[in-house]
């Protein structure tokens, strides 16, 4: 019985052993790398801006000719022109929705409306919040041009 046994044991072992599968794939790995050349593009920088105390939120819009401002929150401002790029062709240039800038003691406010004129220009809005407290408020973008 013990004989019959291991036989029939030796038996399934080399069925399942006879029976097993080898799997394989081939992958092929890709890269393609695009090399960016850098384009010159002034700061946008929309200059001093002297607001109300407890003012209300308002904008101040770099366009083609000068600035358009919006709201009765701010009462000067030196804001003069939108700044130029060396790009061929605006229509190519990807830009970000918006853009944060931060003071000194972590207060933000933002830029949209970002964009490239057929001028070369970069256009840009700003937005002043309600209360806004003093200080240099700073961020940046890439900008992405593709000819």
């Amino acid at each position: 019985m013990r004989k019959y046994f291991l036989l029939s044991a030796v038996a399934l072992l080399a069925t399942t052993t006879a029976n097993a599968t080898t799997d394989y794939a081939e992958v092929t790995a890709k890269a393609t790398i695009e090399v960016a050349r850098e384009v010159t593009c002034g700061d946008l920088n929309f200059g001093t801006i002297v607001v109300k105390q407890n003012n209300e939120a308002s904008t101040i819009t770099l366009g083609v000719n000068s600035p358009t401002i919006n709201g009765n929150g701010i009462i000067s401002s030196t804001t003069q022109y939108a700044p130029f790029c060396d790009l061929n062709l605006a229509m190519n240039a990807n830009m970000p929705d918006s853009v944060t800038l931060t003071n000194e003691n972590g207060e933000t406010m933002t830029v949209n409306n970002i964009g490239v004129t057929n001028d070369e220009q970069i256009a840009a809005t700003l937005n002043i919040p309600s209360n806004v407290s003093a200080g240099t408020y700073t961020g940046s973008f890439t900008l992405v041009y593709t000819e």
